[in-house]
């Protein structure tokens, strides 16, 4: 008998662990449920909102600019980024490796940029972000950098 109550006892951790496991996501799923809440936060308008995706000490590390440090001043640099006529923001990922707590993604983005008093344009390319898994927060932005696939204009 002390066999049995040993056997149901480690079954009913086993499927605790699991039920626990599968409510937490696979990291791709919940990163791709983050990308689209992403999406949609710019999208819709909310550009400074964006920077609420990222970690407090994480770095944003546009084209043509230098590192931004803190979820505070990336929201203000999404900011600006929404203000130059950023719209139609999409993300398609290609890889995503998690290790533990972290992860690395590699994907493609395309945006399309209408500024007030320019021509509108349509820019493409290619982004890395590595994510940190907050253990309230959930998967968090923790470095993001990307670069076009446009070419340079030549003079």
């Amino acid at each position: 008998m002390p066999h049995v109550r040993k056997s149901v006892a480690v079954c009913a951790l086993v499927l605790f662990a699991a039920a626990s496991l599968a409510a937490q996501g696979s990291p791709r799923a919940d990163i791709n449920s983050v990308n689209a809440r992403f999406m949609a936060t710019f999208n819709r308008g909310d550009a400074a909102g964006v920077g609420q995706f990222y970690s407090t000490d994480a770095v944003l590390m546009p084209p043509n600019s230098a590192a931004v440090h803190g979820r505070a001043n990336i929201g203000n640099a999404w900011a600006a980024f929404g203000k130059a006529g950023g719209t139609n923001l999409k993300l398609s990922t290609t890889e995503l490796v998690a290790h533990g707590d972290m992860a690395h993604e590699m994907g493609t983005y395309s945006l399309d940029i209408k500024p007030p008093k320019a021509a509108a344009v349509h820019d493409h390319g290619k982004f890395i972000v590595i994510w940190k898994r907050d253990p309230k927060a959930g998967w968090q932005l923790y470095r993001d950098i990307w670069n076009t696939d446009v070419p340079a204009p030549t003079h």
